[in-house]
């Protein structure tokens, strides 16, 4: 009688070591099958701002074009990325302007700029097309049809969000507004005599391929 029960144990315990075996064998083979799905969470106030699809630049109006370039322009021209070096040295803001207006920056708030970065402040700027308007457009005046794009003054109001210490949760930004004054020569279309491939696969910012060039600015104290 003893036999046959340990005969039956014996069994019951290769049978378990068998499945034992088994299921690591699926374990691994499950790990080796295992795939990692990422996704990006936005916070829902700035759900707006996310990318969209490619647009095409014949669908696309001149004063759209401008607008989203005076956008591009102010915010080159206020944000601050905490512990950025040489801040006085923005291709995209360079390629914007002409070298009075980049003197311009350099010598005003590229300063504020950097002494904001050095003590890990972080800030961006938001513009919103009602907020560019031309305030010296002569009557008639048609970006498409002129031969030589004209310099025309533009207001645009700004809002700033700034935080005193970046990657820190606790702290709530600060907003500002302000009013900055842009002169400047556009016209629809890309640059003459540049490669569009080789510009866009040296990195360059694709802002710099079209016809707008800021030539003066007089920014305003915050409101």
């Amino acid at each position: 009688m003893r036999k046959i029960r340990s005969f039956f144990i014996g069994i019951l315990l290769i049978a378990i070591m068998f499945a034992m075996v088994i299921g690591v064998a699926l374990l691994y083979r499950a790990n080796d099958q295992l795939s990692i799905k990422s996704y990006f969470f936005q916070i829902d106030n700035y759900s707006a701002n996310r990318v969209g699809a490619l647009q095409n630049l014949n669908d696309m109006s001149a004063i759209e074009l401008r607008n989203k370039l005076i956008k591009k322009y102010v915010s080159e021209y206020f944000t601050v990325i905490p512990g950025e070096t040489n801040v006085g040295n923005r291709s995209v803001l360079k390629n914007l302007s002409d070298a009075n207006a980049y003197n311009q920056w350099q010598s005003s708030e590229a300063q504020r700029i950097s002494k904001m970065s050095a003590e890990k402040m972080f800030r961006r700027v938001y513009v919103s097309d009602a907020d560019i308007a031309a305030v010296d457009l002569p009557e008639g005046y048609d970006y498409y049809s002129v031969t030589t794009a004209e310099y025309i003054l533009y207001s645009v109001h700004y809002t700033t969000q700034t935080w005193a210490e970046s990657n820190a949760m606790w702290v709530e930004p600060t907003y500002e507004t302000g009013n900055i004054y842009i002169e400047a020569r556009f016209k629809p279309g890309i640059k003459e005599n540049i490669d569009i491939k080789k510009y866009l696969e040296s990195g360059e910012n694709p802002s710099g391929l079209f016809m707008f060039e800021v030539t003066n600015v007089n920014s305003g104290e915050n409101e």
